[in-house]
């Protein structure tokens, strides 16, 4: 009677916490469908913001079948270019696309958690990953983040899989996802170097096997990653890579007006003075001329520049702690970006 008991008692258990991620994924389905509907609308057209920048560059993919995204990525304006072409559903099919790339995630982030921590903590992701504000609030917008969120975490779980079977295939897998969501946004390229240190640190397997799959998932990588360039180089003459406005970051956070957080270089004719038009033509060129002002304020204003530092870092990775354009917009993202902000630190 107790094994018997015992065994209804772990199916039981079972059954719940897979229902519990089901209801996670339903209820994180009902607050992107609702926040869609009275927020943004299904059929909005973006004007404003990056918003309206992915879409003209897909627009202009379709028109002229060149890729001319030297400030962004490529990988969003190409996906975005094929829903175009759907006339009066487009923008309601793009954010029918996002919610799903949202199910996927809150999906795949409890399969995560369930490999790293258990059940328990599998629901608690999928509920975390339903909820958390600035994902709910994304996926209204047309830009790249949903699909970058979604595309990482596919690339972070076939790490973990590899990491357990230990499997060259699989380390290929996480490789490709890496770099496909590098496309989206540049984020995580700056982290590649770390992935052969992760693979070789760990113990208990052979060194020629972590070798192996170290370099393997590179490879694959950086053959997807410069594919942009390469594109840019035939058909401009210029190795450009898939973000060239690398520079006007890094000079936007290096200047006492962004105050740690970000501003446009090309508001602020006085920041301009030192670059002529010539180079302002070329993005490539543009973007170096910047970086190296932002290089050259640091040499002059060290201090100040190590007393904006962590200013800089929590505008960069924590989601609602600065004043930004969702929280100019909308009284219901300056109260949900607080919040997502607790979550966060949660």
């Amino acid at each position: 009677m107790t094994d018997v008991a015992t065994v209804g008692s772990e199916s039981f258990a079972e059954r719940f916490q897979r229902q519990g991620v089901l209801w996670a994924v339903i209820v994180g389905l009902l607050a992107r469908v609702g926040l869609i509907t009275v927020l943004f609308h299904w059929n909005a057209v973006p004007d404003s913001s990056d918003d309206a920048t992915y879409v003209r560059f897909a627009h202009a993919l379709l028109d002229t079948g060149v890729i001319a995204t030297h400030h962004f990525p490529i990988g969003y304006p190409i996906l975005l270019a094929p829903f175009l072409t759907l006339g009066s559903l487009a923008f309601p099919a793009i954010r029918v696309a996002h919610v799903l790339l949202g199910l996927l995630t809150i999906v795949v982030v409890s399969r995560i958690a369930n490999q790293l921590y258990g059940a328990h903590a599998a629901l608690a992701a999928a509920w975390l990953t339903a909820l958390y504000p600035p994902l709910v609030f994304m996926t209204g917008r047309v830009m790249s983040e949903t699909l970058f969120i979604a595309v990482l975490v596919l690339s972070l779980r076939q790490f973990l899989l590899s990491d357990r079977d230990e499997s060259t295939k699989r380390s290929v897998f996480a490789g490709a996802w890496l770099a496909f969501g590098s496309l989206a946004r540049s984020n995580l390229v700056p982290m590649l170097p770390l992935i052969p240190l992760w693979y070789l640190s760990k113990r208990g397997s052979s060194w020629q096997g972590r070798l192996t799959r170290a370099c393997a998932c590179l490879a694959v990588a950086g053959a997807i990653l410069v594919l942009p360039g390469l594109y840019f180089l035939k058909t401009q003459g210029q190795f450009l890579p898939f973000a060239t406005n690398a520079g006007q970051t890094f000079y936007g956070a290096n200047n006492p007006l962004a105050n740690g957080g970000w501003v446009e270089v090309n508001d602020h004719p006085e920041l301009l003075q030192s670059i002529p038009p010539e180079v302002r033509r070329s993005p490539a060129a543009f973007s170096k001329a910047q970086q190296k002002l932002g290089v050259t304020w640091i040499k002059q204003h060290p201090s100040d520049f190590l007393r904006l530092l962590p200013k800089k870092f929590g505008n960069a990775w924590v989601p609602g702690f600065q004043t930004s354009e969702a929280t100019s917009r909308s009284k219901l993202a300056a109260l949900l970006l607080p919040l997502s902000l607790g979550l966060l630190l949660l």
